[in-house]
């Protein structure tokens, strides 16, 4: 898994966009990156995959650190995949089973087995029925799940994920809540950037704020949106279900089915 310890990266000579960043994603199975727009995390998520070479500092991973030669590069995204926030700039082909097969074919897996894997990917993301679509006939929220199958058929230690819900209407964003907590379920370590404080809140067990290019905060995820202070500093707010903790005095719910029930079970008692 990633280690990063005082990752530093410069745009220009005057402008820092990550500032002495550590980071360790083994603290937990599904980890959240939250920050305003320009706080940082799409960059970090480029130096993690190597797309973007630090300034300072450096990156581990499985305790190595990280090199930007070809072959060093292409090992880790067998291991890591990402799914950017924009689906368009990760599908290249017109069809969707070809996009799909093209990794797979690309490091010489056979036909077979690409078929199979796609098949999975597909069921995983609730998408089998795209599999012979072409591309530009899928909402926006379709190419979102078939971006995320693409990574799924690599079968990656680690999936990065930038602003999975963005853009999406509620049945979409449920379908993407479903697939991460599949992939936490195939142990698939899962690492989430995104101002979408519901989403993080409801999926996450540890929490980093990024702002402005440095970490304020980090911790478990309950603990990190209790602090207001640090969350209003970040220009974020804080997700439903905590405002309701903190207004109405009631006890924090990781989700609303529990609030829910407490609520049920407090008309019965009165």
């Amino acid at each position: 898994m990633f280690t990063i310890n005082n990752l530093t990266y410069d745009y220009e000579k005057n402008s820092q966009a990550l500032s002495n960043i550590n980071m360790d994603f083994s603290k937990a199975n599904i980890i959240g990156i939250i920050g305003s727009n320009g706080s940082g995390k799409s960059t970090l998520f480029m130096n993690l995959m190597g797309i973007l070479k630090p300034t300072g500092g450096e990156i581990l991973f499985d305790g190595k650190k990280l090199k930007h030669d070809k072959k060093s590069l292409y090992n880790l995204r067998k291991d890591v995949g990402i799914v950017f926030q924009d689906p368009e700039k990760q599908i290249f082909y017109s069809r969707v089973y070809d996009d799909l097969a093209f990794a797979l074919r690309n490091i010489g897996t056979d036909e077979t087995i690409i078929k199979e894997k796609i098949r999975r990917a597909l069921i995983a993301v609730n998408g089998i029925d795209f599999i012979n679509k072409p591309v530009h006939f899928l909402s926006y929220g379709q190419k979102k799940r078939v971006a995320i199958a693409s990574v799924i058929s690599m079968e990656n230690k680690m999936v990065l994920l930038d602003e999975p819900t963005a853009g999406l209407d509620p049945i979409s964003t449920k379908h993407i809540v479903e697939i991460i907590k599949n992939l936490k379920d195939r142990d698939v370590k899962v690492v989430i950037s995104s101002h979408d404080m519901n989403l993080i809140y409801e999926i996450c067990d540890y929490v980093y704020i990024l702002d402005k290019g440095k970490i304020t905060q980090e911790g478990i995820t309950e603990d990190v949106f209790t602090n207001e202070d640090n969350i209003i500093k970040a220009g974020l707010e804080l997700p439903w279900l905590v405002k309701i903790h903190k207004n109405m005095g009631i006890p924090l719910f990781k989700n609303e089915e529990l609030l829910y029930e407490y609520w049920k079970k407090s008309a019965l008692n009165n």
